[in-house]
C-alpha cells in the first residue's frame, strides 16, 4: 500500500524555482519514495531535502564487466563506491573503514544489478548499487524489505548517476519507522524495474558499525500556535546526526502546516553555520484527538567540535503567486554581480573558473537566514542566450566553501559565450527563534 508524500511537495513547488529539472527529480524522488504499512492508522512519510533531490555524482568501483573497466579507468582507484557518492557522511564513514561490502549479483530479463556496498550505524541505512541494462534505463521499482524475516515499514530516498549509456550508480537511504537491532539479515525484494517483470532479490547480513554513535536524550518541548515539538533525541555518528521530533498538532490538523506554511527545520553548530540536510522520514497517528507526527531528519555529520547543537524551525510559505526572475548578464569584467532577492537578501557572483569539462561560479550569500551546506531553499544558475539552463547534470546543487560562500558546478561553457545568471524573488523563510532549542554536546 502506497501513499503520498504530504504537503512538503506542493511547498517546494510553489516557491516556483523555475528549473526543469528540478521539478522532474522532485516527481521522480517522489515516486522513488515507497511506503510500507501493516498498522492502521500509521502513516508514513518520505521526503528528501531539495539539494538532495538534485542528481548527485554517483560512481561506483571495480565492477566484473569490460565496459564498466573501460569506463572506471579515468577514475582514481576507489576504496569504496560510496567515496564517490555525494554524500560527506557515506565518504566519511568508507574511509574510516565503517562500511562493508556486498559484490552480489543478480541478473534476471537482461537486467543486472549489484549491490555493492552498505552501510549502518543507528543513524542511517545506506546501500550503494550498479545496474546494467542492454537497452533503456528505468528506475528500480518497490522495494520490499525484511529485517530477519519480518516486513518491515520504510521509505526510501535515492539519487543516481549514469556511468555509461548501459550502466547506472544508485544509492538507496532506506528510513525505517522503528529502530533496527545492532545486526540482522536484510532481506531484500525487487520485482519490476521500470516496466519490466523479474525477480532481482537479495540476502545481505548487515551489522551495526562499531563506531559509537551518542545518543543525547533531549525531551524539550516548545509551542507554537497549535503545534507541539517536542525534541526526543539527537544521535550523533560519524556518517551524520539523526534528529527525532514529536510535532504535535491540538486541532487535530496536519502538524507540519501552520498558517499556510509548511514547518522545516535547520540544525546548527555553535558558529550559527547550518549543518545539511539529507533526508528523512516520519509516520503519523491519530491519538486522543490529536495528531502526533514521529519525524526523523538526517543531517550531515560535524566534522569540528561543537560544544552545542541548535535545532532551528522555520517556514516555508505556500503561495499560489509566481515568483519573478531576477537576472543579470554575466561578464568577467563586471565582478562582483550582484542579485537583489528582496527581503530574503542578496546573490553576490564573485567569481567564474572555466575548465576543461566544468564551469564553475563562485557567490555569497547576503542574508540573515542560515543557509546549509547545498543552499537548499534556494537557488541559481546559469542560462545561455537560447534560454537553455546550464546546470551541471552530474552535481545541480552548490557546496559550501565556508559560511555564506558557495561554488556551483555548471556544464562546459565556452568562455565567450554570452551567459545569464538567473534566480528568484525569494519569498520570506520566516525562522522561529521562539522554538529554537539548544541541544549541549558537553
Amino acid at each position: 500500500m502506497n501513499n503520498q508524500i504530504p504537503d512538503i511537495k506542493e511547498a517546494i513547488k510553489k516557491i516556483e524555482v523555475p528549473i526543469d529539472k528540478l521539478d522532474k527529480t522532485i516527481d521522480v524522488a517522489i515516486k522513488r519514495a515507497k511506503t510500507k504499512h501493516k498498522k492502521p492508522k500509521r502513516k508514513l512519510y518520505p521526503f528528501i531535502g531539495v539539494a538532495s533531490l538534485a542528481t548527485c555524482v554517483l560512481i561506483g568501483s571495480a565492477f566484473v564487466s569490460p565496459a564498466m573497466a573501460k569506463v572506471l579507468s579515468s577514475i582514481p582507484v576507489l576504496n569504496s563506491v560510496f567515496e564517490f557518492v555525494g554524500d560527506r557522511g557515506l565518504e566519511i564513514a568508507s574511509q574510516k573503514g565503517l562500511s562493508e561490502k556486498i559484490e552480489k549479483t543478480v541478473t534476471d530479463k537482461n537486467i543486472s544489478l549489484t549491490m555493492k556496498d552498505i552501510f549502518f550505524d543507528g543513524t542511517r541505512l545506506s546501500i550503494s548499487y550498479i545496474q546494467e541494462f542492454p537497452n533503456k534505463w528505468d528506475d528500480i521499482g518497490e522495494l520490499e524489505l525484511k529485517v530477519n524475516g519480518k516486513e518491515i515499514n520504510f521509505g526510501d530516498g535515492r539519487t543516481g548517476e549514469f556511468l555509461s549509456d548501459n550502466q547506472y550508480a544508485g544509492v538507496i537511504n532506506i528510513e525505517p519507522t522503528e529502530e533496527l537491532p545492532d545486526s540482522f539479515d536484510l532481506s531484500i525484494g525487487l520485482n519490476n524495474i521500470g516496466k519490466v517483470k523479474g525477480n532481482w532479490n537479495f540476502e545481505i547480513p548487515v551489522t551495526k558499525s562499531k563506531e559509537e554513535v551518542k545518543t543525547i536524550q533531549s525531551n524539550q518541548t516548545m509551542n507554537y500556535k497549535d503545534t507541539k515539538m517536542t525534541v526526543k533525541t539527537v544521535k550523533i555518528g560519524p556518517a551524520g546526526i539523526k534528529l527525532s521530533v514529536d510535532l504535535t498538532s491540538s486541532a487535530g490538523e496536519n502538524p507540519q502546516m501552520i498558517d499556510d506554511s509548511h514547518l522545516q527545520f535547520n540544525l546548527l553548530n555553535d558558529k550559527g553555520e547550518s549543518l545539511t540536510q539529507s533526508g528523512g522520514s516520519g509516520s503519523g497517528s491519530d491519538i486522543g484527538g490529536e495528531f502526533v507526527m514521529n519525524m526523523e531528519y538526517r543531517f550531515s555529520p560535524l566534522e569540528e567540535n561543537s560544544e552545542f547543537l541548535t535545532i532551528s524551525p522555520f517556514l516555508i510559505p505556500i503561495t499560489n503567486e509566481q515568483s519573478s526572475r531576477i537576472e543579470q548578464p554575466l561578464h568577467l569584467n563586471k565582478l562582483p554581480i550582484t542579485l537583489d532577492q528582496g527581503e530574503m537578501g542578496k546573490i553576490m557572483v564573485t567569481d567564474v573558473k572555466y575548465q576543461k569539462d566544468k564551469t564553475l561560479l563562485y557567490f555569497e550569500v547576503v542574508s540573515d537566514f542560515p543557509y546549509d551546506g547545498h543552499f537548499q531553499f534556494n537557488n541559481l544558475w546559469l542560462e545561455d542566450k537560447a534560454g537553455n539552463n546550464l546546470t551541471s547534470d552530474s552535481k545541480g546543487y552548490p557546496e559550501r566553501i565556508k559560511q555564506n560562500t558557495y561554488v556551483q558546478e555548471f556544464k562546459h561553457i565556452n568562455k565567450n559565450e554570452p551567459l545569464i545568471v538567473v534566480t528568484i524573488k525569494m519569498p520570506n523563510l520566516e525562522v522561529l527563534k521562539e522554538m529554537e532549542i539548544k541541544i549541549p554536546l558537553k
